[in-house]
């Protein structure tokens, strides 16, 4: 039974000290708010919602030092923002920033964590790029405290995520934070929980030694700060003894037992001194230390002469007492131990970890921040702040819960390519969280992707608009650049077989005639050409025979048969009539009304009707001039219509082939004279020949078929 009278008490004791009239009002109306929101309604730590949240607000109110707006985001972080009553109260107390804390908090709370382990840096980086407001991960790290807190209330399944959550992400993101009281319980949380057996063994030896050593601190500073006193020095001593899980820490990575912890016990002098005398005063008290007790000197650090990289300044030394116990003392002035709690030489950095974050300098302005909640609220939203935050990376997952780092604006083909190079030569679309897409998707952060293959699937230079990797680009053009050279083979094969016919040597002599004839730069040009049938082989024969040159001698009788009109320009009209009479269209470019077309008198007589763009114009213009046409439509007769062929491809998803025979028969009223689709590995391709009336009509039906979910291209065919 939930005792709304007292929660909303204790909700207001931890608010008061920083919350004006107004918000006091504001977190009034909001805490009855969430007690219709979530009412009956129990947490993962099986008690009352409601109980929950109030607890969960003390964390992030007192312990993290947050604001207002951090307090109004944790009691609705459960709630829909954008449900009636939640985005209503929002809007009228003008809480706006409310809602990117809590969608972030909320988007953090599901990413899936299964593979966590092999993921960390990513996983870590993820939940920076998702934070709208970075509010949310402090809020966040708090929920993770406070279950670690009731460890004993959650279920066993839910504990192990929890737990996890705190070894990868939570303690070392504290740290990072500058949260080090927080991080020192989490660990110690952690540390009892996973290994109870261990925790209890080394809790006992520490007890025991505290025991054993109750007087030692005592009388250890004692003659220090006797002399310190004598020498005129302004300062401050304190001392602490190692937490469990530090000592098992450093009994692990160093591989020392018990009895070699040094630093079980240690003191911290620290010296009110001026700026200019602050070096002087730390070897004074240096020398205090040592003249006392027995240093250790190859454990002496000296980082006031020479910092740190990152900033850190203050002298550490080992010294043992007359008892033969070794305590570690560190002198530093005020101004130092600051800089080293607060400024740049944060704990995380001078314990030697090694950071590939590129958020250090943010890390550090929020933990500067922190220690003024009304600092904080101005700032944490600050444009130049969050843009620190964010970088040009997006995180995506595989289906197996492995969390890959792209880069913003990558797509489905990005993706491929980043898993495998087969796979991304291969890639014919994907799935992301669970809908098919085309393989130029764009993927946002934290999408579940899966990549669709088919063997049929190569690159093509359209591939390379499509992705923004430098990885997928220079394997797209690895690949185009081999296939190349590979239909180059086949071109030379073409040539040599037909030179054989001919009984002539196939030698550079000839490759380089027929080079220079067709004005190409490399033979590999001719070789492509002939591969792709844009050079018949039978052209082969005439210009190296000299056949072209008796053609070129006896030009031959440009006569317009009588069944097609001629302008003054000498232009040929095309279509004047319903009838195609007196020339063809041709097959190779399959000119429509509204082409930009050219006529081509055939040696056998008759004109071929070709497109400007025609893949064989400019062969066609450059080597026989003489029979090249102007040509150009006539006003369309009523009823006249052109036969054109479409190729379509895209991703298989149920219904395709009706959505697109839908549109063109019953909603555009077109006639449809053939299709054709297949389908493997996920993807459909085909063709469509239909009757049109003129360019324009084709151009439309083209962009009509795109629009098509599934269908990722559409092209008329050469």
């Amino acid at each position: 039974m939930v005792n709304t009278k007292v929660n909303y008490r204790s909700l207001l004791n931890i608010c008061q000290p920083f919350v004006s009239k107004n918000e006091s009002s504001i977190i009034r109306d909001a805490y009855a708010l969430i007690c219709s929101e979530y009412n009956n309604r129990t947490s993962v730590c099986n008690e009352p919602l409601l109980d929950h949240i109030i607890k969960l607000t003390r964390v992030v109110v007192v312990e993290l030092n947050l604001g207002f707006m951090s307090a109004i985001s944790t009691l609705f972080c459960y709630a829909n923002p954008k449900s009636q009553s939640v985005a209503q109260f929002i809007k009228d107390n003008k809480l706006n920033e409310v809602i990117p804390i809590i969608e972030s908090y909320q988007r953090i709370a599901e990413l899936p964590t299964e593979r966590l382990i092999k993921n960390v840096d990513n996983f870590t980086g993820i939940m920076l790029t998702m934070a709208g407001d970075v509010r949310a991960i402090f809020l966040s790290l708090a929920e993770n405290l406070f279950l670690l807190r009731n460890a004993d209330n959650i279920d066993k399944s839910d504990l192990s995520n929890v737990l996890n959550k705190a070894i990868n992400i939570y303690i070392p993101l504290s740290h990072k934070l500058g949260l080090y009281r927080v991080k020192s319980e989490a660990e110690e949380l952690t540390f009892k929980l996973t290994q109870p057996v261990e925790y209890v063994r080394l809790a006992e030896k520490i007890d025991a030694e505290i025991s054993r050593n109750k007087d030692f601190i005592q009388k250890f500073t004692e003659p220090i700060i006797s002399e310190l006193g004598k020498a005129g020095i302004n300062f401050t001593v304190k001392s602490r003894t190692k937490s469990v899980s530090s000592v098992h820490s450093k009994m692990t990575k160093q591989k020392v037992p018990f009895n070699e912890i040094y630093d079980l016990f240690a003191i911290r002098i620290i010296i009110d001194s001026k700026l200019n005398e602050e070096k002087a005063d730390c070897w004074k008290a240096y020398s205090i230390v040592t003249n006392l007790y027995d240093p250790e000197t190859s454990r002496m650090r000296d980082w006031i002469t020479l910092p740190r990289p990152n900033g850190y300044e203050s002298l550490h030394i080992t010294v043992k007492d007359k008892t033969g116990k070794w305590v570690e003392v560190q002198i530093r002035s005020r101004r130092m131990d600051k800089d080293a709690e607060l400024g740049n030489a944060a704990h995380w950095k001078y314990k030697g970890h090694k950071s590939n974050v590129d958020t250090t300098d943010w890390m550090n302005t929020v933990r500067e921040i922190l220690e003024n909640p009304n600092y904080t609220e101005e700032l944490l939203v600050n444009k130049e702040l969050s843009s620190k935050l964010r970088d040009d990376s997006i995180y995506v997952f595989t289906p197996a819960g492995d969390l890959i780092k792209m880069k913003d604006g990558s797509t489905i083909l990005d993706f491929a390519f980043e898993l495998h190079t087969v796979i991304g030569s291969k890639c014919s679309g994907g799935r992301v969280n669970h809908k098919i897409v085309p393989i130029r998707q764009k993927l946002n952060n934290g999408d579940v992707v899966e990549i669709i293959t088919s063997k049929n699937q190569s690159p093509t230079r359209d591939w390379l608009n499509w992705v923004v990797s430098s990885r997928a680009k220079n394997k797209i053009k690895r690949y185009l650049k081999e296939a190349e050279f590979k239909q180059a083979e086949e071109g030379k094969d073409i040539l040599r077989r037909k030179l054989s016919q001919l009984k002539m040597p196939y030698n550079d002599e000839n490759v380089s005639k027929l080079v220079a004839h067709f004005k190409f730069e490399t033979a590999l040009e001719l070789y492509q050409q002939l591969a792709e049938g844009k050079i018949e082989p039978s052209l082969v024969k005439e210009v190296l025979t000299g056949q072209l040159k008796e053609i070129i001698e006896t030009p031959l009788v440009r006569e317009v048969p009588k069944q097609i009109n001629k302008t003054s320009e000498n232009t040929i009209v095309v279509n004047e009539s319903a009838e195609l009479q007196g020339y063809i269209l041709a097959q190779c470019c399959n000119p429509v009304m509204g082409d930009e077309i050219f006529g081509f008198v055939m040696a056998i007589g008759g004109i071929k009707i070709h497109r400007t763009n025609c893949p064989n114009a400019p062969r066609l213009k450059s080597r026989y001039p003489y029979r090249v046409m102007n040509a150009q439509w006539s006003k369309v007769a009523e009823g006249s219509h052109f036969i054109s062929s479409l190729y379509v491809s895209g991703i298989d998803q149920l219904g395709i082939l009706n959505s697109i025979t839908e549109l063109l028969s019953n909603e555009l009223k077109v006639d449809v004279r053939n299709i054709s689709f297949n389908s493997k590995g996920g993807k459909f391709e085909g063709t469509i020949k239909v009757s049109v009336r003129d360019s324009r009509h084709i151009d439309s039906l083209m962009k009509k078929i795109e629009g098509i979910k599934g269908v990722t291209r559409v092209r008329r065919i050469q």
